[in-house]
Parts: structure tokens; sequence; C-alpha cells
């Protein structure tokens, strides 16, 4: 009985191998069919699907806010209310649902982290020495809203996003732009006057490494 278990094993050991050297024969010798299959499956695999996340964050007591990503896109425009608003929205994997949005208060500072999917990069294959990468469709931008009555200092930074800043022209903002290999364009117009105080003039600083920057007028 116990002959017979073994040689049962056994036999469905080679039929294993077998089938193994087969499959890897095939693979081997048909790259591209593995390709048009793997490609068909991840490409539903990694196919974003509509994403929103909204957030709001008080600011009675905090004298600088940091803003942060990775590579999401940020807009940043002025609004009358009180707190600051964002709506981070786009494409983002259908097994990642989220939240993406991080806040962290420390003393009077306030950092919100827009993070993004970690399904968001690739998937990658390589058959018979030939490699194989499938990109996900996934992408987020931040629309922040800051309120027009704080003045305290606004730190943006991303590393491959890009930021827009829109300015009322009517406000005054001091701007520190900066960026290791991204494009900065100011086009920011504001009106002339002699009788702003220090204390009505807002503070943002932007810093990317490849991310474009850009500053203009909020129509």
């Amino acid at each position: 009985m116990i002959k017979k278990i073994l040689m049962g094993l056994a036999a469905l050991f080679f039929i294993l191998v077998g089938g193994l050297i087969l499959i890897m024969g095939y693979v081997f010798n048909n790259p591209e069919s593995v390709f048009t299959a793997f490609h068909s499956v991840t490409d539903k695999f990694m196919q974003g699907q509509k994403y929103e996340e909204p957030g709001e964050f008080f600011l009675q007591g905090i004298s600088e806010v940091s803003l942060n990503a990775r590579r999401v896109d940020m807009v940043v425009r002025t609004h009358s209310g009180t707190t600051l608003k964002v709506l981070l929205h786009g494409k983002v994997p259908r097994f990642e649902p989220g939240p993406f949005i991080v806040q962290m208060a420390e003393k009077d500072v306030l950092r919100v982290d827009f993070q993004e999917p970690l399904a968001s990069n690739w998937i990658q294959m390589n058959v018979n020495g030939e490699e194989f990468t499938q990109e996900s469709d996934s992408k987020l931008t931040a629309d922040i809203y800051l309120p027009q009555s704080y003045k305290g200092k606004i730190l943006i930074k991303t590393e491959e996003g890009n930021v827009t800043l829109r300015l009322p022209e009517d406000l005054f903002y001091e701007t520190d732009l900066q960026s290791v290999s991204g494009k900065v364009t100011n086009n920011l117009k504001q009106k002339p006057t002699s009788e702003i105080l220090p204390s009505e003039v807002g503070h943002i600083k932007i810093q990317t490494q490849s991310g474009a920057i850009v500053v203009e007028n909020d129509n």
C-alpha cells in the first residue's frame, strides 16, 4: 500500500515537472503571446477609477501651513472663508481606496501631506531577456483654497508635482519660488498701493525638485 502511494506521488511529481517544462518552453518560444496576455490582464488591473477626497482644516492658532506631495500636482487659490479647504481628485487603482490626505499638527504648525497610491507606479516583467512594463494611469491633483484672511507662512513642497498658484490682484503676497530643475513662471500682477501694512501681506514659499511652478492672477 505504501509502495503504491509513493509511486503515485512520484508520478504526480513527474507530471508537474513535465507541465512546468512545457509551460516554460512555450513562454521562451512565444514571448509576444505572453506579453499580449500580460498587457490585457494588467491593463484592466492597473486602470484607474475616478476618485475625490475633500478636506477642511481650521487655522486658528496656526502660524505656518506646510503642504507636501511627491507627484501630486497642486492648484492653489484663495477664498473668502476662514478655513483651509482641499479637494484631492483624479484617478486611483481600483484596489486602493484611500484616504490619501494626511494631516499632522504640532504646536502652531499644520502639515498636510498629499500621498499617492502605492500601485500608481508600474508592474514589470522579464521574459526571455525581453522586458515589459505596464504603468498605471492613476493621477491625482490637489485643489487648495487658502483663506484670504490668513497671513501666516505657507510652504508648498513637491518633488515631481507641478504647482500652480493663482492669486487675486487686490491681495498682496510675498512669494519665494524655488525649483531645482523645473520651469518657474511668474506672471502675477498686483495693484500698486502705498497703504499696505506688513500685517496685511501673506507669505508663500514654493519648492519643487523637477515640477514646474506657475504663478498667475486668479480671474
